[in-house]
Parts: C-alpha cells; structure tokens; sequence
C-alpha cells in the first residue's frame, strides 16, 4: 500500500504542470479613460525588436499570434466589442478604440533546469507594452505587463516553444483583465506584491 501511495504522489507531482503568474511591469500611465459606448475594437500587433526573442524557435510571429490570443481573450469578457486584429480585411477602417501591443521580450528560460530541478528555475518569461487609443489615435492609456511560467515541481517535459506558447496565451488573459479594467487591475497587481 505504501508504494502505490509513494507512486501515486510521484505521477500527482509530475503532472502538476506549469504556474503562469503576471504582474505590471510599469505603472499604468491614464491619460484619459476609455470611451463609452465601445463596439469596434482593433488590436494592432508591433513587430518584435530583433533580439526580443530568446531561447524559443519557432515563434517568428509571436507578434500576430499574441494579438490573434488576446482577441480570444477579449471575446468572452467584451461580448458587445467587435475585436479585430489589423491584419484583418478592413479592420482599422471602422474603430471605437485601437489595442497596440509590442512584445518587447520573449525568453523561453531552460528546458533542462524546468525538468531536473524546477522550483522556479530555467522559468518562461515575456512582457509586452500596451497602449490604447481612441478613434482619433489620442494616447489614452499605457503600460507594461510581463509574465513569468515556472514548473514548481520540475519533470516538465515541454519544451520552451509549448511553455512561451502557452505563457503568451496567459499574457494575453492578464493584458485582456488590464484592458477592461485598468485601475481594478494596477491595484489587483500591487496588494499582490
């Protein structure tokens, strides 16, 4: 009984998975709020720096494939808002307020340290700069938000393209809670810290 029980919180720890956590890089800068009456809503997607990727392949279009996440993460949160990645067919055409966000770092940590070792080591990090606009292209609000996956337990077997891939999506989660209420967000962020 004592092996199957050893064995059982063996396999429970292994599958325990990966903790993605996120936190404002920056303060939020609020130059205005956002306008009310909201239906169209475009997400424009800056190209990354060269050197903003590390430790990750495969990712060359990191920059629409967050935009393409936090579209799905905005979605269900805002089901009045039409979102809209720009590289859609019209998409800056006909908008209420403009999501800017520029990757600014990508690092895909160290496979190897998440495996033998975890406890927040070899972790999976990325910060993004976001920016809205309103229809006039006036800068209405702006911040940094990163986020940081770590394997508490290590025997992760992913590799650093599942985990950044899988850290974008919840950044994109964090960036789609910071859009929808910035000030609840900044506080949320600072009693965690």
């Amino acid at each position: 009984m004592k092996k199957q029980t050893t064995a059982w919180i063996f396999f429970a720890l292994l599958g325990a998975g990966c903790v993605s956590t996120g936190e404002l890089a920056k303060n939020v800068n609020i130059q205005a709020p956002l306008p009310s009456g909201i239906r169209t809503v475009v997400i424009q997607a800056v190209p990354m720096k060269p050197g903003a990727l590390k430790n990750v392949e495969g990712l060359a279009d990191a920059h629409q494939l967050f935009a393409r996440y936090l579209k799905d993460a905005l979605a269900p949160k805002q089901p009045g808002w039409q979102v809209k990645v720009a590289d859609e067919q019209g998409a800056l055409a006909d908008r209420d307020i403009i999501i800017s966000t520029e990757l600014l770092e990508i690092d895909g940590g160290s496979a190897a340290l998440r495996f033998w070792i975890g406890l927040d080591t070899g972790a999976t990090q990325s910060r993004v700069r976001v920016s809205i606009l309103d229809k006039t292209g006036r800068d209405l609000l702006t911040t940094e938000i990163s986020e940081r996956t770590i394997c508490p337990v290590g025997a992760c077997t992913e590799s650093n393209e599942a985990i950044a891939d899988r850290n974008l999506q919840s950044l994109a989660g964090d960036v789609a809670e910071f859009i929808l209420d910035p000030a609840g967000y900044q506080k949320k962020r600072e009693a965690g810290s």
